[in-house]
């Protein structure tokens, strides 16, 4: 210990008391540590923090009275009182992280030694932990790594005797963070992982993740498409599909009650009978971010899984437990198919038109359906509708009334997806056509310097299918009716060409290019958003989502024919022993680094050991310069500010660079000469 101590500049002499500055730093640390959850955390924390650290400060600087128990006790309650209203409970990953923060910060108010410092400092470490439990992205972990850093080298300030060499303590702590870094990385691939890890998370750990609803009404889909979070990412191993065939299907909507879809719950949760082609089938990898649901996006339509993942309703499909985590899927899509048949009960259902109310809805759709030749025939006449009768897609459109379908239709005749794929559905059902609402995501960007599909929230997307005899379930897009432009270029374009009051619909390809070009400074921003994604994507891939099958598969790799748990443990603790004897043996050879002030009185009692006067261990430095000038009493000028200067650092607490200086100059000047004394002076 006495040698780590030496190595790395950490006093174990004389405790100093606390000061203004060490304070300083102890706060900041503090705000560091804290500072990914301050958007998390209730606005009277903001409050509670000013009071408590400016009272502390005041204690130091202005001698205001320190705080008694029965005061301490008070704010403790209050704040524990305030946080059970804030979060219903005391429980949990939130309540328990605030309140984490919420007595670290109250500890400031009975700082009174060395050792209370250093506890808050420690606490602060467990700050930094919690951090991952809400994100484990490659930004916070370098961020928090260099927090860690920070509060090594603010432990070492608080407990260094020389503070003036803060770049030194900087670099020290850094020093022991790679020291770590080989048995952390040994750790992270070698340590066995358990299922369901090592501790059940709170139950609050998932909340606050996006995801769709498995209804639909006019909105729910809106306000995803304010979210530019991400849904999930795609890695093709073939072609990317045009903009046209990226329909991401995620649940089938059969049942309309009270102006909104659901979910048929007795529907067929098989997979159904689809025909296609071998040529039409696609293959990619699908990775989803965690949604707290069950559903698994994949491209239209969906004709395999994998163990882990069950069919549901409408050739869609799900996982078998909701998704609290990031989940990876290979999967076959089929972009060309054909429904074979369709039961008597989802023909019922899918007719069912009980919930429309008007009667002008109902006359619309069969004046259009006389004039048609055919439900292929009627579907075009539909879809001309919307497009001849001044249809708009808005992104706020007016509230609908008492009948939405008809007020849509006739009346308002302004909305987006959700509207338009209700709408056609009803408008389908009201003729004798079986119909449904399909809901998902449509589109995507590409990131060129990742090779894979980007498909945000934004996306979000809702459209029909419509039964025809000779061709089953055919995907109806009546949004492209109106804006095409939503589905060739995303919802991205439709909010740009609307701020511009641009007319979607009719704008020619060449307008579109002008319009939606960016600038250079944009598009500089956006390549280094998709390079940072691509970055991102890899960490996720290779390191946080490093797994008991990549172990099995790296071990098989190194050619271990047996890959299990046993050899994996075996490992880890050869490796470890290894890497720590290694660097044991490397510390322990190298020579020992000491304070500055010794360094230079060892410099100092070397030059005099050429002369023959060699200091003996027990001699200090005043017995030691008493025998040199009994010895040398011509170097009294020479021996006696080197002594001065030393007792000052060492003895006398005169701690400064200016000090220090001293010293220096002191030994730098000290030249004996080369006579010899012939004396044996042990």
């Amino acid at each position: 210990m006495s040698f780590l101590t030496n190595k790395f500049h950490i006093s174990s002499g004389q405790e100093l008391p606390p000061d203004r500055q060490a304070l300083l730093s102890l706060i900041c640390a503090f705000f560091l540590s804290i500072s990914p959850h301050t958007g998390r955390l209730p606005a009277w924390f903001a409050l509670l923090a000013i009071v408590v650290l400016t009272w502390r400060y005041k204690i130091i600087t202005a001698n205001v009275h320190q705080p008694g128990r029965f005061v301490r006790i008070s704010i403790l309650i209050i704040v524990i009182f305030l946080l059970f209203l804030h979060y219903q409970t005391l429980l949990g990953r939130d309540a328990g992280v605030a309140m984490l923060i919420a007595l670290t910060m109250l500890k400031f108010l009975e700082l009174k030694s060395l050792r209370d410092y250093m506890l808050v400092v420690f606490l602060c470490l467990f700050i930094v932990m919690t951090s991952f439990l809400y994100s484990q992205s490659l930004w916070l972990g370098f961020y928090l790594l260099a927090v860690v850093i920070i509060l090594f080298t603010v432990m070492m300030y608080l407990n260094h005797r020389d503070r003036s060499d803060l770049l030194g303590m900087l670099k020290r702590a850094a020093s022991l963070v790679l020291v770590g870094l080989p048995v952390a990385i040994l750790l992270f691939v070698l340590f066995p992982r358990l299922q369901g890890g090592l501790f059940g998370l709170p139950g609050d750990s998932h909340s606050g993740l996006t995801g769709m609803s498995d209804t639909m009404k006019p909105g729910t889909i809106n306000e995803l498409n304010l979210s530019e979070k991400i849904a999930f990412r795609v890695e093709f191993l073939a072609p990317l599909p045009t903009a046209q065939q990226r329909y991401w299907r995620g649940l089938v909507l059969e049942n309309y009650q009270q102006g909104t879809w659901k979910e048929n719950k007795d529907g067929k949760s098989t997979g159904s009978l689809v025909k296609y082609s071998d040529n039409d089938v696609i293959e990619y990898t699908i990775l989803q971010e965690a949604t707290n649901k069950k559903w698994i996006f994949a491209l239209d339509i969906p004709i395999s899984k994998r163990a882990g993942l069950r069919w549901g309703s409408g050739q869609t499909l799900r996982s078998d437990s909701v998704m609290h985590e990031r989940q990876q899927n290979h999967i076959k899509s089929a972009l060309v198919y054909k429904f074979i048949d369709m039961s008597e009960s989802e023909l019922a259902i899918n007719m069912d038109v009980s919930a429309v109310t008007g009667e002008r809805v109902t006359e619309l759709a069969k004046h259009l359906y006389r004039q048609s030749a055919s439900d292929r025939d009627y579907i075009n006449k539909v879809l001309a509708y919307y497009r001849n009768n001044d249809f708009i897609y808005n992104l706020q459109p007016p509230l609908l009334g008492e009948h939405p379908i008809e007020n849509f239709m006739l009346d308002t005749r302004a909305g987006y997806c959700e509207h338009y794929a209700s709408s056609f559905t009803m408008m389908m059902r009201l003729a004798g056509v079986p119909a449904r609402v399909v809901i998902g995501y449509q589109g995507g960007e590409w990131n060129e310097q990742g090779n894979y599909l980007i498909v945000r929230q934004s996306d979000a997307h809702a459209w029909s299918e419509v039964w025809l005899d000779e061709s089953g379930w055919v995907r109806i897009d009546p949004t492209s009716a109106v804006a095409p432009e939503r589905i060739e270029y995303g919802i991205s374009a439709i909010r740009q060409l609307i701020e511009q009051g641009q007319e979607l619909g009719n704008l020619s390809q060449q307008q579109l290019q002008t319009v939606l070009t960016l600038s250079i400074l944009s598009r500089s921003l956006k390549n280094f958003k998709l390079f940072w994604d691509g970055v991102n994507t890899r960490w996720y891939k290779w390191v946080i989502g490093f797994g008991s099958k990549n172990q099995i598969s790296m071990l098989k790799w190194f050619g271990f024919k047996q890959a299990n748990v046993r050899i994996l443990i075996i490992l880890l603790v050869a490796l470890v022993s290894l890497v720590v004897i290694i660097q044991a043996w490397i510390l322990f050879r190298r020579k020992k680094v000491l304070d500055p002030a010794v360094r230079q009185y060892q410099i100092y009692c070397q030059r005099l050991s050429r002369i023959g006067i060699v200091r003996s261990n027990s001699e200090g430095p005043r017995a030691f310069a008493r025998r040199v000038l009994l010895l040398r009493p011509d170097l009294r000028e020479l021996v006696l500010p080197v002594v001065e200067a030393y007792i000052a650092i060492q003895y006398a607490g005169k701690i400064s660079n200016e000090q220090h200086q001293k010293l220096i100059r002191a030994v730098r000047n000290f030249k004996p000469g080369r006579r010899k004394i012939a004396l044996n002076n042990s």
